[in-house]
């Protein structure tokens, strides 16, 4: 007896990268997590007899073994979609993120009456979900063979899950199908290996072999089955400058984009557009020449917009009733359409005209935004139902938007238009620009309380002359968690110590105390979903301080302004004692107490020093002094 061979291994792994007709595109990940949880699932059945049930701590640590044993390589990695870089996991396999928080299971929970299939795409589910508790199904086992269609795809997922199983190489298949009946019940062994004849064709055309010595596989050994980059992968470019935004649309999906001309704000929204974009590109130069991609929309705010017509559209009686549309309504239609890739939308210089008054009802929808009864996104409509409008306008809209093929049976997002009319979808994401000058409108609270705020004034001239400033990683591996994202705290808090995160809201509550600038449950609930968010898109190099000065940058920071008086604070005022402050927060050389002082202390004592965040405060501090008037956004 002896394990099968490294070189085995690897074209095993190769024929599996094969799964997805073109392994780049959303839903080759999606497929593969279908495969592992049914196959976990089975385990779990051919070891207990019975159901699992997710709310039990030690089923879901079984199944999560379970999930390991098909996709877990090392400690700490596993593969995704058996194509991308293997992806770093906390002994999970990434379950907590793509099953349990953000998708079937969680909507179960919150809808334990209903059953819910997994998974939903394609209608070809592979089990049940009910109330956290999973059930197998034998009239779904048929359906296994549209996630793995052929014996080739099926044969080398038996010899990957035979990776640390010891067989026989005079008689491979008798010894594989015994390790396979010991992990599967009978029926799915069956599925994967059906029988010695298939086996020995589908695998004619690879190298079986073995060796004394368990195989050890490497993340290089991975990435070099793919040097050639068949379908063009550009993973040339470090991803870490880029995890800020993508953490920030998965905590929410409304963005404020801040800064001086000419720092490529606007870039970065058509480039986010460009490497999410599921498209099939000739070539990867393709990609980034298209500079309209289908997932992209730049609007330009005009100053004179001072009501929601320029954006939801407005019902005209010129010459006839009918529902006058813009570009915005047109793309979230689009986006519609097109769940599975994010889309993202540029308003462009958005601070032109008062945002309360022209994006009042996408203010009021992004805060509204929950999970149904039946498991589906919902959001207040920006547009009313349809059918408010009459029947004649109500069929002029849809027939506008959806085009002939607009009946139920046909277009099944009429019936919603025309029941809940236009609201948000999942995928949608809004990016604004913003140039703060005298030229243009601050933001309110309610604003800033809604969006996630990045500054970008760093310039780069180095990288500009080098081409580098133009470079962006494919990120279409990271599609789905853009577009299923958790909405509350709850959904995430015990993948992360939200406790040391509450600890710190509290302490800047505590300073904040009596001020406009005090924090609400908003900004909890989005402090909690960023922190899990960073551990997720990390890749194994997670840091809660790091996670924790981004979000103070994107969320505290932002609201505070004021003048001297404003943000003095005295060094006896009892918030900084409750604050947890025992000495002076003011440093050396520094006369005057104020909050920004105060709050630099906090962050130095949860976050750590020589942070983003301090850098940040020591110049508002030092504009405070000069000018005796200070605002984030200056």
């Amino acid at each position: 007896m002896a394990y099968l061979s490294k070189k085995t291994l690897l074209e095993a792994y190769k024929v599996l990268s094969e799964l997805s007709e073109d392994p780049t595109v959303q839903g080759a990940t999606q497929k593969v997590s279908a495969i592992r949880y049914f196959l976990a699932l089975d385990m779990f059945y051919k070891k207990f007899n019975r159901e699992c049930n997710t709310r039990d701590a030690n089923d879901k640590a079984a199944f999560i073994t379970n999930v390991n044993t098909i996709v877990a390589l090392e400690d700490n990695r596993y593969t995704t979609n058996f194509y991308a870089p293997l992806t770093y996991h906390q002994g999970d396999s990434a379950v907590g993120s793509n099953f349990y928080s953000v998708g079937a299971v969680k909507n179960s929970l919150t809808n334990p009456a209903i059953k819910i299939n997994y998974p939903q795409r394609g209608n070809k589910p592979l089990f049940e979900i009910q109330n956290g508790i999973l059930y197998e199904r034998e009239d779904f086992l048929k359906n296994f063979t549209f996630y793995v269609p052929n014996n080739k795809f099926k044969c080398a997922l038996a010899l990957w899950i035979c990776r640390e199983r010891k067989v026989r190489m005079e008689d491979i298949y008798s010894t594989l199908k015994t390790q396979i009946e010991i992990l599967f019940s009978e029926k799915v062994a069956k599925i994967l290996l059906p029988s010695k004849e298939y086996f020995t064709e589908a695998t004619r055309e690879l190298e079986l072999s073995t060796e004394f010595t368990m195989a050890t596989i490497t993340p290089d050994d991975i990435e070099n089955l793919f040097l050639k980059k068949e379908k063009n992968i550009n993973h040339t470019t470090d991803i870490t400058s880029y995890l800020p935004y993508l953490t920030a649309l998965r905590t929410k999906p409304f963005m404020l984009l801040a800064g001086i001309s000419g720092t490529g704000k606007s870039r970065i929204v058509r480039k986010l557009a460009q490497a999410t974009n599921t498209k099939e590109y000739a070539n990867e130069e393709d990609r980034w020449k298209d500079n309209r991609p289908d997932n992209f929309q730049l609007i330009q705010v005009k100053p004179n917009w001072h009501n929601s017509m320029d954006v939801a559209g407005f019902l005209s009686n010129i010459p006839m009733p009918h529902y006058v549309f813009t570009d915005f309504v047109r793309f979230i239609v689009k986006a519609w359409q097109h769940p599975e890739t994010p889309y993202f939308l540029c308003l462009d210089e958005m601070n032109l005209a008062p945002v309360e008054e022209y994006f009042a009802e996408f203010l009021s929808a992004i805060e509204s935004r929950a999970w149904d009864e039946e498991g589906n996104y919902t959001t207040d409509p920006i547009i009313s139902p349809f059918k408010d409008f009459g029947k004649e306008v109500c069929e002029a809209m849809l027939k506008e938007l959806l085009g002939e093929a607009r009946h139920t049976e046909a277009n099944p997002l009429a019936i919603q238009f025309e029941e809940k009319g236009l609201t948000l979808p999942p995928n949608l994401m809004v990016m604004g620009t913003v140039n703060m000058d005298e030229t243009t409108f601050s933001f309110s609270r309610k604003v800033l309380d809604r969006a996630m705020s990045v500054e970008m004034n760093e310039v780069k001239y180095d990288d500009f002359l080098e081409g580098k400033t133009e470079l962006m990683p494919l990120l279409t591996e990271w599609n789905e968690k853009l577009v299923n994202r958790p909405q509350k705290a709850q959904e995430v808090q015990g993948e992360i110590d939200s406790q040391k995160v509450i600890d710190y809201l509290k302490s800047v509550n505590e300073l904040l105390d009596s001020t406009p600038f005090k924090l609400g449950y908003r900004a909890a609930n989005e402090a909690i979903l960023y922190v899990a968010a960073s551990q997720e898109f990390a890749q194994g190099t997670f840091s809660l301080g790091k996670a924790l000065d981004e979000f103070t940058l994107m969320k505290i920071l932002s609201r505070i302004e004021g003048d001297d008086s404003r943000l003095a604070i005295d060094e006896n005022d009892e918030r900084l004692q409750k604050a947890g402050l025992s000495e002076s927060p003011l440093d050396n050389g520094e006369q005057s107490l104020t909050l920004l002082n105060g709050l630099r202390a906090i962050v130095r004592q949860h976050i750590g020093q020589d942070t983003a965040t301090e850098k940040k405060i020591n110049s508002m501090y030092n504009t405070l002094v000069r000018e005796h008037f200070v605002s984030y956004w200056a």
